[in-house]
């Protein structure tokens, strides 16, 4: 998938926006070290890779909501691990919605 993000800037865009969003709530995260995280990228998974547990998966969810102006399903939300696949939802909600970016 990462190939595919390259090719759409709307995808990229998102992308970037969504790791600025991560990356502020990683520092939020008090108990958690963002120096140790790996590099965020297309195939980073939320649990995986970052630790992200349920109750950040909810702030993740609500800081999306908030800056992607969406409603994303806590149940369609929580099947969604790697951030291509969260990228891929939030285009998914904004073209629901009628958003181009």
């Amino acid at each position: 998938m990462a190939e595919s993000g390259a090719i759409n800037p709307n995808r990229e865009e998102i992308f970037n926006r969504l790791k600025g969003i991560l990356m502020n709530l990683l520092k939020v995260m008090k108990e958690k070290k963002p120096e140790n995280r790996p590099q965020l990228n297309w195939e980073t998974d939320l649990a995986e890779d970052l630790g992200v547990d349920s109750l950040e998966s909810l702030d993740l969810m609500n800081a999306i909501e908030d800056d992607f102006q969406i409603s994303p399903n806590l149940s369609e939300v929580s099947t969604k691990r790697k951030l291509s696949d969260i990228v891929d939802y939030i285009i998914h909600l904004q073209k629901q919605r009628g958003i181009k970016r």
